[in-house]
């Protein structure tokens, strides 16, 4: 993890836990390339369900969707399921919030999660309405 402190907000049973952290990498594709590549170690039981190119207007990012059997320093819940966005912010950084769950539970609950985390991301130091950032 590059830049901000990684920071985790985690329900109250942990079964759920949302991670916004700055990346590195020059766009979201290529932080996600490093991601995937071989050389990155990954979850135990990773599957790749989905990359999406999320670009749509001013909005450049990209969304990983995929299950792993454990995420470390996270309790047992089965499967978990993941969405992990990476986009550029209002300050021209790259960012990702990546949003964690149960799979045997749906996979709507993460979505929006996700949703509302990316609708009311501010950039440190941006100063942002009170009204959401990201629409």
């Amino acid at each position: 993890m590059y830049g901000i402190k990684v920071v985790n907000y985690r329900s109250a049973d942990s079964s759920h836990r949302v991670q916004i952290y700055q990346v590195a990498e020059e766009s979201p594709d290529a932080s996600f390339e490093l991601y995937l590549s071989p050389d990155t170690r990954k979850p135990d039981g990773f599957e790749k369900l989905a990359l999406r190119n999320m670009d749509d207007g001013d909005f450049t990012g990209s969304r990983l969707e995929y299950l792993a059997d454990t995420i470390h320093g996270e309790p047992d819940v089965g499967t978990w399921h993941v969405l992990d966005e990476r986009f550029v912010a209002g300050d021209g950084r790259i960012y990702a919030i990546a949003v964690y769950g149960p799979d045997d539970d749906g996979r709507d609950d993460e979505l929006e999660l996700l949703t509302t985390a990316l609708k009311w991301f501010c950039p440190p130091d941006m100063g942002c309405d009170a009204e959401a950032s990201v629409d």
